[in-house]
């Protein structure tokens, strides 16, 4: 006996999906029955008013994701995910504006390791697409180019919340990020190479080129490390009291050896498909790409020299203000040993005009005076004190002050 063929069907009034092998089918969820024949029919014209919709709808978030309307593109992305719970380019764009609209509004330096969880998923997910689709190919361009647009943005959005490292938590963070962003940034140079070698178009040699570029400035960044205040608890107020030995340090936080390594092999990787990209382009396209190469390469050394040469300037100034620190906390100590000393020597200064005037009846106004002068000379230690105090504690901040928010927020870090 044949066996029964089973049909996968819609309900038309609850829209709950079910499998039949009857005949006559009917919905386990509301109990409407009818015909397999129509509910077939009537699934079949269901699905194609969805792929429209979808279509759609994904036109329209795709518009808005160009304009960079974010609002507007995260809530089309979901419009389509909950029509189309399958639709990877939804999801992934989905979850980039969602970076976006976050980057934007968010005033704490954020983590991007919930980010990349996602990602992971969504790259599992790439990998199961039919490589020799042509839907698939056109895919594989346009989300290695959002995602590289997104790693750009990002890795600015670093160097500008940079400030928010004043402890080695959020360094690690900072470095765990960077170290994100370089690894996506190599994966999406190896889809590419794949992607070129199968199809040298113009579009895929620029999207490498500018790959190339983006790798070795996060590779800077990286290089570079990242300061953070090293604090001890004694330096909580800046009151004076302390002594120069408890005054925080400006650390910096560099790669390990073994992340050092690795991402020097994958920055070569990355150099070595860029030029080969280039020396195999033919006529035109290889001037275009040449010039396009060197552009980049240019650009990328003035980032790291302006960044270099800005941080010795900084460390330079911060050097000459803790001179200034140790110069200030000297000229305390000497005022309270002078200040002291005066007030010792104004009661003794006291003490011999009293001894003298009731043993011997003699009014000796030189001593009185001088002990006056002694008290005076006390008050003076105690402005002066005070007054170095406060330049004290502010060489104190500075010395343990926001170095990247000093180069980078518009301040001029010499006045």
């Amino acid at each position: 006996m044949a066996e029964s063929l089973v049909n996968s069907v819609r309900c038309p009034v609850c829209k709950n999906s079910y499998e039949c092998a009857d005949k006559v089918g009917k919905c386990p969820v509301c109990g409407h029955t009818e015909s397999v024949d129509v509910l077939i029919a009537k699934t079949k014209a269901a699905s194609a008013e969805v792929s429209v919709a979808v279509y759609r709808m994904m036109s329209a978030a795709d518009t808005y994701f160009a304009r960079k309307s974010y609002d507007e593109a995260y809530i089309g992305y979901n419009s389509v995910l909950e029509a189309d719970r399958g639709y990877l380019k939804a999801y992934f764009r989905r979850e980039l504006t969602s970076q976006y609209l976050m980057l934007e509004s968010s005033s704490v330096y954020l983590s991007s390791e919930s980010f990349f969880m996602q990602m992971a998923e969504i790259r599992e997910r790439f990998r199961q697409l039919d490589p020799e689709d042509e839907e698939t190919h056109k895919l594989r361009i346009t989300m290695c180019r959002d995602m590289l647009e997104y790693i750009s943005v990002r890795s600015d959005y670093e160097k500008r919340y940079a400030s928010a490292h004043r402890n080695i938590k959020t360094v690690e963070i900072y470095m765990s990020n960077l170290i994100l962003l370089f690894e996506y940034t190599v994966e999406a140079m190896r889809i590419l190479e794949n992607l070129y070698e199968n199809n040298r178009s113009k579009e895929i040699a620029y999207l490498i080129i500018e790959c190339c570029s983006l790798t070795m400035k996060i590779r800077g960044m990286l290089a570079s490390g990242a300061e953070y205040v090293e604090t001890s608890e004694a330096m909580e107020d800046f009151s004076g009291e302390n002594t120069v030995k408890n005054v925080s340090r400006i650390r910096r936080r560099m790669l390990t050896q073994d992340e050092e390594m690795k991402v020097e092999t994958d920055a070569g990787y990355v150099q070595k498909v860029n030029d080969r990209v280039v020396s195999t382009a033919q006529g035109e396209l290889y001037k275009e790409l040449r010039a396009a190469k060197e552009h980049s390469e240019e650009q990328v050394n003035t980032d790291i020299d302006n960044e270099d040469k800005k941080r010795a300037e900084y460390e330079q100034w911060r050097r000459n203000n803790e001179q200034e620190y140790m110069k200030a906390d000297k000229v305390i100590l000497i005022c309270d040993i002078a200040g002291k000393a005066a007030v010792i020597f104004a009661v003794i200064m006291i003490a011999v005009y009293l001894i003298e005037m009731l043993a011997f009846g003699q009014k000796l106004t030189a001593v009185l005076v001088i002990a006056a002068i002694f008290i005076l000379a006390r008050i003076a230690m105690d402005f002066a004190r005070k007054s170095f105090e406060k330049k004290k504690g502010f060489y104190a901040k500075v010395i343990e002050g926001d170095s990247v928010n000093l180069r980078y927020g518009n301040k001029n870090f010499k006045e």
